[in-house]
């Protein structure tokens, strides 16, 4: 009985229940290149490191004689920590990792699959007293840096039992007809250097002479760009393996010779690149940083494809219900095609060319529909006759029109694809969804607007739940009343520059300055801002709105409205009372602002449309639905 307490001390605190046994000598197998079969272990510790992209966890790792303190977390797995799971004393089984060295001889361990075993309360504290095992290889001495049997170091086992295996024969991979990860056989440098495979999500600009595996998940389009400072072409691709993702450029000569050879789905390996910081505007990857690759850069396709080694795509899809918490964002969305437009064309005035351009709805089981473009050889190929089910992964969220998506060079777009949440989005399309009352998110121009208003609210909510409090404002849709339009300042003079909307400064004679644009003219054009009054049935609030949607609720141009100001100040005053007690749909931004050191919450209308009854009945009725269901 004593020794069976006190062999519980060793191990831990008694919890009422049994520690699990960690896997003693693991930790330096890992560490001298050796690959233990699905190690018990115990995390010490957890640190987040920040980066331009997702944090990546780092843990403190022990297996009862010694820790270390250089393992990373997958970021897939980074909810392990973040909900409370994997904590100090955690116990748990390491199922899937990857082992590689470091520019300085430093190895590090990933972690891509682990099953918790214990709570910190039920391992009942640290198990062991485990020494870093730097510490360890300096006593060892001429052991090789192993953990020397005959010298105390543990009590969780008898160093002189029968069952004990020396850790380097215990942990010498089997015979498999491959080389261990890390050592695998892969493209040599011009130089004829060996490069070595490592993981993704352990790459940085400090280390050299690496080699990625990794399937390509993207591939955008060939595209030519133009500044002071030269022009060329570049297209982008993505590759990941289990660790994680990371963005590639290619520029000019690099451009034209990887071009053809990248295909979405193939496994490359890739070496001598440059890493930098990524650029979170245009990358939607989980790494802190992007790599472009030059002259002496290699991309090799792997002859043999082990779909365990490389995944497939790995999506994070957002409801399409939740789009509009992601403007400007990047998202995966996934979708059935529900209506698709004919194929057009349309001028970029701003490159003065034509391009080609194609629409379609896409609806999900959250009830909601959003409107996707698609633009250049992706809108010409696209065929969505069939109602099939699109995947996007890194779609565009935008406020145009209230809020869409739109397909960026980066996009992948995927139509049918393997995956099960394609499967039930098809069934539940096929046994009633397709005749679902559904709300869309964007509102096209002219148009009733009923349905397709999103995020419907009160005006007393915009009070009661604190919007426009956070960093970013809230988007809300409300059905409201004009009940005043000031007068005061509604147009100003402004620069004639198309790009410039600067308020000019009146020389008087008929000349006028622009500060912005440092130009001195005798033309301006009027800008209009209207201060609008407005209601619903629960509270009423100021709102402003600027000039497109301005012209639309008065029905004549700013330009129209300002020289009547200067004719006729009772029709200019008629025109305004236009929209007194008029009923609209309005989307709404709502944003905190500071304003002579008060702070105040600022409306402005960003999208309005008259009423229309028929959608309206569509919105209640899918309301109706939703308190049905819950």
């Amino acid at each position: 009985m004593i020794a069976v307490l006190r062999q519980f001390c060793v191990l831990g605190k008694y919890s009422g229940k049994m520690p699990f046994k960690l896997t003693e000598g693991a930790i330096s197998a890992l560490l001298n290149g050796h690959e233990p079969k699905d190690p018990i272990l115990q995390c010490l510790g957890t640190k987040s490191i920040a980066g331009s992209g997702v944090p990546r966890m780092r843990l403190v790792l022990s297996d009862g004689v010694h820790s270390f303190a250089t393992s990373m977390l997958a970021t897939q797995l980074n909810d392990f920590v973040t909900d409370g799971r994997l904590q100090q004393n955690t116990v748990f089984k390491l199922k899937q990792y990857q082992s590689s060295v470091l520019q300085g001889s430093k190895r590090i361990v990933i972690c891509l699959d682990i099953e918790i075993l214990q709570t910190p309360d039920e391992a009942g504290g640290k198990i062991g007293e485990p020494v870093p095992l730097s510490v360890a290889q300096n006593a060892a001495g001429a052991n090789g840096g192993l953990p020397n049997p005959s010298k105390p170091g543990n009590e969780n086992v008898n160093p002189s039992g029968p069952n004990r295996i020396p850790p380097a024969a215990m942990y010498s991979p089997k015979p498999t007809g491959k080389m261990p990860f890390g050592k695998e056989q892969v493209p040599t440098t011009p130089g004829g250097t060996q490069t070595r495979v490592m993981p993704i999500g352990s790459l940085t600009p400090y280390q050299n002479k690496w080699s990625v595996k990794a399937r390509v998940s993207q591939k955008g389009t060939m595209r030519e760009w133009k500044n002071p400072r030269g022009e060329g072409k570049l297209f982008s691709f993505t590759v990941l393996d289990d660790s994680g993702d990371i963005r590639i450029t290619c520029f000019k000569e690099e451009a034209d010779k990887f071009y053809d050879m990248i295909e979405v789905g193939k496994v490359f390996y890739i070496s001598n690149a440059t890493l930098k910081p990524a650029n979170a505007q245009y990358n939607n990857t989980t790494h802190d940083y992007e790599m472009t690759l030059r002259r002496d850069s290699t991309v090799t396709l792997c002859d043999k494809d082990d779909g365990k080694m490389v995944p497939k795509i790995q999506y994070k899809f957002v409801n399409i219900s939740n789009l509009e918490q992601n403007i400007s964002g990047l998202v995966d969305v996934i979708g059935v095609v529900k209506s698709v437009e004919d194929l057009n064309s349309v001028m970029i005035k701003s490159q003065n060319r034509e391009a080609k351009v194609r629409k379609f709805n896409l609806v999900d089981q959250s009830g909601s529909e959003v409107t996707v473009t698609l633009w250049g050889l992706d809108a010409e190929k696209f065929d969505g006759k069939e109602h099939p089910v699109v995947a996007m992964k890194g779609a565009k969220v935008s406020d145009f029109n209230t809020c869409s998506l739109s397909a960026m060079g980066s996009t992948t777009i995927s139509m049918n694809p393997d995956i099960p949440e394609a499967y039930q989005l098809k069934q539940w399309y096929e046994s009633g969804g397709s005749t679902q009352a559904t709300q869309s998110l964007t509102i096209s121009s002219g148009s009733g607007g009923g349905t397709s208003a999103a995020n419907w609210k009160t005006l007393a909510d915009i009070k009661n739940e604190n919007l426009g409090m956070k960093d970013k404002p809230d988007y809300i849709t409300a059905k409201v009343t004009v009940l005043y339009c000031k007068k005061e300042n509604v147009l100003y003079k402004a620069c004639p520059n198309d790009q410039c909307n600067k308020k000019v400064i009146d020389l008087e004679q008929g000349k006028y300055r622009c500060e912005k644009c440092d130009l001195q003219t005798d033309e301006f054009k009027y800008r209009l801002i209207l201060n609008m009054h407005v209601a619903d049935e629960y509270e009423s609030t100021w709102v402003t709105c600027f000039q497109e949607q301005g012209e639309i609720l008065l029905k004549m141009s700013a330009q129209e409205l300002g020289e009547l100001q200067q004719t006729d100040e009772n029709a200019f005053d008629n025109v305004l009372k236009r929209v007194d007690f008029q009923s609209y749909f309005m989307k709404l931004r709502v944003k905190m602002d500071r304003f002579n050191d008060e702070d105040r919450t600022r409306v402005t209308v960003v999208n309005v449309s008259p009423i229309s009854n028929v959608d309206y009945i569509k919105k209640l009725q899918a309301d109706i639905q939703k308190l049905q269901v819950e």
